[in-house]
């Protein structure tokens, strides 16, 4: 049954066309995938979906009484004085209210003023007592343990549930928004990068709890294992306008390739039909020129030829505008890092046990783990940006170290893209210039202040800092995050290509298997384990 239909549905901003006519029908149960290049108007789209925009031109029809969820990429502020339990309990509005007014009964039970009035206290168990029987109509107990099932499962620790959500760090927050939705359970889940800031664990979870969803899902997401394992449809959005694929991620790469290979050539063939028509106009021409016979036939192939036009194949694009990504780098010698009984804690509590770690030229080492584990502290320990608790680090001969940082807080938020590159080597403007446009910069972008980039751009400014530097040790933290698929992809090709030693963090599954050949889990218990293999390699010896 049909859930949400689009007809003839176009959107601008600014008069700046996002999309245009377009038809869709988004039908109960569905499990789809929406992607396309940052930018493209997919989160303009979710809006409309939920009702938060408007189309500019065109029809959006809802089924009657259908619910939506819309997870966004930030928790409202007016949330930040209320516990983490508080707000993932938030199914409705009229709930919210409900256990609000239940938490002010128990206050006033437990205050000593009501203890010390009979009538008082009288009064507020009959109204308590009323309240908790609401509670239970609305399936309050069910929302409960609901609740605590979605965080456990997303691995938020228990000593955060009454946590004010102004104390939690960026990931967490994101975490908390994405649970209230999960709990809400729509009738339509609309999931805008839900596996931003998830570990393995949280992912594999989200997966099984997708595929599960007795609603409709439609999930923004440049996971690509997550899409894989979840969806069967894929909407592309390109170039203002949608093409559907009945299939997971990997199908829809290769019907894809082929669509458009096949566009390409209906379009030469109608090239070489149209000009074929022409060069025998001219010869119909000549002729009705001579004798007016020849006029009917002259007029019938000049209406043929303006049909023809008129129903003009479009030429497809086989090769868009992508990163440009050259990682070339001097050799080091051949032991690059020695690691002997490293270990750390952070406000006392151990992170991982001492360990032993030997990374040789040409290696590329994926270090997975759950969050708080200590990757990225492991990370930095090895830059010496924070101390050891314990143990040696050694560099190899040779060595130029390069670190990318997951929360882009090595970049200098005060500067601009185009003084940055410049001050990390000595090129010329026009050089500057023709680098970041290399790296899909705009003019403007690269004269605009770095702290007001976008998350993605950041990370394009990051990767452009790796090639200036000559690397040929690259320590990534989370590189994959804020990239659009085919900007990953380029990364992915670069790497494969680099002849040096890399050592990444990462929770993206199908960049792990791709890239790395051995990799290093922080256990829960705190040991680190390593497997000569890609994390697959590494589920695969676990027995998983």
């Amino acid at each position: 049954m049909q859930l949400i239909q689009l007809s003839q549905v176009s959107k601008d901003f600014g008069g700046n066309n996002i999309f245009s006519d377009i038809d869709l029908d988004i039908n109960e149960g569905e499990r789809i995938g929406l992607v396309g290049e940052n930018g493209s108007g997919k989160s303009t789209l979710f809006k409309l979906l939920v009702g938060i925009e408007s189309p500019t031109e065109g029809i959006i029809t809802r089924k009657r009484k259908m619910t939506s969820g819309y997870l966004t990429q930030e928790i409202d502020p007016r949330q930040y004085q209320k516990t983490v339990f508080e707000v993932v309990q938030e199914v409705s509005s009229a709930f919210a209210t409900l256990v609000a007014h239940i938490h002010d009964l128990e206050r006033q039970m437990a205050s000593p003023e009501t203890a010390a009035d009979p009538a008082a206290m009288e009064t507020v168990l009959d109204a308590y007592g009323r309240a908790q029987e609401r509670f239970e109509a609305m399936g309050g107990y069910l929302v409960e343990h609901r609740a605590r099932s979605v965080l456990s499962g997303l691995g938020m620790p228990d000593h955060l549930y009454e946590q004010k959500i102004g104390e939690l760090s960026g990931g967490e927050k994101k975490m908390v928004n994405l649970a209230r939705i999960l709990v809400q359970m729509p009738d339509l889940l609309l999931l805008d990068e839900p596996d931003n800031h998830l570990d393995m664990s949280a992912k594999e979870w989200l997966e099984n709890y997708i595929r599960d969803y007795p609603g409709t899902v439609m999930l923004i997401s440049h996971d690509r294992h997550l899409l894989n394992n979840t969806v069967q449809k894929i909407y592309q959005l390109e170039d203002g306008a949608i093409d559907v694929y009945v299939g997971n991620y990997t199908f829809y790469v290769t019907e894809r390739q082929r669509r458009l290979l096949q566009q390409m050539e209906d379009y030469q063939n109608q090239q070489d039909e149209i000009k074929r028509l022409e060069v025998s106009l001219v010869q119909l021409r000549e002729w009705a020129r001579l004798n007016d016979k020849f006029a009917g036939r002259m007029h019938n192939m000049e209406k043929r030829i303006e049909r023809l036009k008129e129903l003009q194949v479009q030429k497809p694009i086989l090769q868009r505008d992508k990163l440009k990504v050259n990682l070339d780098a001097a050799r080091s010698g051949k032991k690059v890092l020695e690691v002997r009984g490293l270990q750390t804690a952070v406000d006392g509590r151990l992170l991982f046990h001492p360990f032993d770690l030997t990374i040789f030229y040409g290696e590329r080492i994926g270090i997975v783990g759950d969050n708080g584990s200590g990757k990225t502290t492991l990370l930095k320990m090895l830059l010496a940006l924070r101390p050891a608790d314990g143990g040696s680090i050694a560099i190899g001969a040779n060595v130029v170290v390069g670190y990318y940082a997951q929360e882009q807080e090595t970049l200098p938020f005060e500067s601009t893209p185009l003084d940055f590159v410049r001050r990390l080597k000595q090129i010329s403007e026009p050089q500057a210039i023709a680098l970041l446009s290399r790296m899909l910069f705009s003019y403007r972008d690269m004269h605009t202040t770095i702290r007001h980039l976008s998350g993605g751009e950041k990370s394009r400014l990051q990767i452009a800092r790796l090639m200036l530097t000559d690397a040929n040790f690259l320590l990534l933290d989370e590189p994959t995050n804020n990239l659009d698929i085919p900007s990953v992809e380029v990364l992915e090709s670069a790497l494969l290509q680099f002849e040096g030693t890399i050592l990444t963090v990462s929770h993206d599954r199908y960049f792990l298997d791709k890239i790395t050949t051995k990799t290093l889990q922080i256990g829960t218990d705190k040991r680190v384990c390593a497997y000569t293999g890609n994390f697959s390699y590494m589920l695969e010896k676990q027995g998983r």
